[in-house]
């Protein structure tokens, strides 16, 4: 990902992408006072596939770094969820990828005094004439439907596509029970906002459509928001 994005800042879907070793980690209880979540243990699976996953990439102490949410399974179909570690996996074979290069912005990690997180934050880079997207990071708390519309209403664009991860305070889906953990890991699924595949601290992943003005941010939402081609 890191040599076809040549530099820049991408999106990445990636859709049954076979591995030799995956390494992820799921939310989990803050260890001290200073954080709302924290991460799991590394889960180390063999021979797994990922189903779907959306990366951001960005750059993190001036070098290349990838936000990667996804839902994957094993050889004998257990499904996982999660927060995949980019550079604790390794594929089994070349794969082709749908790719949405960045011009003009990308995402950069710096320390983040309310959270207590080295977060990725929308940075510029240059001045494009006819811009047709936006990348945004949503704040906590902020309802996720709010927020996109916010990031939308602000670029003064009409967004066709919605492309995005990050972390909700539960996760509260139509016709099915909730996710009820302080944080949840989630990665957008469908062209718009409204569909996502969730996991919280225990349990198997539940994918579905949001519960609309139900589910608030909770570390950060990173989002890329596409107008529709001419």
């Amino acid at each position: 990902m890191i040599e076809a994005a040549e530099g820049a800042g991408a999106w990445f879907d990636l859709t049954d992408v076979p591995t030799e070793i995956l390494t992820f980690v799921r939310p989990a209880p803050s260890p001290d006072d200073s954080h709302v979540a924290w991460y799991s243990d590394e889960t180390v699976l063999q021979l797994a596939t990922i189903r779907q996953a959306g990366a951001h990439l960005g750059r993190r102490d001036g070098k290349a770094f990838a936000h990667v949410h996804g839902l994957w399974t094993e050889e004998n179909g257990t499904r996982h969820a999660g927060h995949l570690l980019a550079e604790k996996t390794v594929l089994a074979a070349d794969h082709m990828v749908d790719a949405w290069m960045l011009d003009g912005a990308m995402l950069e990690s710096a320390p983040d005094e309310e959270t207590g997180f080295t977060l990725f934050r929308p940075s510029y880079t240059h001045q494009v004439d006819t811009p047709n997207a936006v990348l945004g990071t949503i704040r906590p708390n902020e309802l996720i439907d709010e927020g996109i519309a916010k990031c939308s209403e602000i670029a003064g664009l009409c967004a066709s596509t919605v492309k995005g991860l990050g972390s909700l305070v539960g996760t509260r889906l139509k016709d099915q029970s909730a996710l009820n953990d302080i944080a949840t890991e989630v990665l957008l699924i469908g062209p718009t906002a409204q569909q996502v595949t969730a996991v919280g601290f225990d349990g198997a992943p539940i994918s579905g459509e949001l519960v609309p003005l139900m589910n608030r941010v909770c570390v950060t939402f990173e989002v890329l928001l596409v107008a529709q081609s001419e």
